[in-house]
């Protein structure tokens, strides 16, 4: 990894806003009730055809939700039974609206209908460095961190 810089919450509005018009593809989930997963966006990646254009890795409470339906499943959900087929759902949704908060969250509305939050819920206090990331192209790693502050992290070769 290169130097690590610090960014604006409009460096993350300006990625989220490029993100619309993406078709969701990929999602891993990890073992277990918890709240880690991955998600690919838009093409995937010369020479790389598990990782995207946009990489999206999520370590904090989320909830993945429609209109009609309410709470679709959230991260307290068992991986294996409820979080990787509602997540496998998104495959082939692209992505409307992405909104970023004051605080870092993220939210994705697709047309599916469905739209997935990442809460931003890690303080300080506990004992992780990054609530979520996205990685564009491959190359930058767009941390957002448990002080509420947002981090560049490029690849060096």
């Amino acid at each position: 990894m290169g130097p690590v810089v610090p960014l604006s919450r409009v460096v993350l509005r300006e990625l989220g806003a490029k993100m619309v018009g993406m078709r969701a593809w990929r999602s891993r989930a990890g073992s277990g009730p918890g709240s880690i997963f991955t998600l690919e966006f838009g093409a995937a990646l010369p020479g790389k055809t598990t990782q995207g254009e946009f990489s999206l890795m999520v370590y904090c409470a989320w909830r993945l939700v429609a209109a009609d339906q309410g709470i679709l499943c959230s991260w307290h959900d068992d991986s294996d039974g409820v979080l990787a087929p509602a997540l496998a759902a998104l495959e082939g949704s692209v992505v409307e609206v992405a909104e970023v908060s004051e605080w870092f969250d993220l939210t994705l509305g697709f047309s599916n209908g469905q739209a997935l939050h990442l809460l931003n819920d890690f303080s300080p206090h506990q004992d992780f460095d990054t609530s979520w990331f996205v990685t564009y192209q491959g190359q930058s790693h767009y941390c957002v961190n448990t002080d509420n502050s947002l981090t560049l992290e490029s690849a060096t070769r």
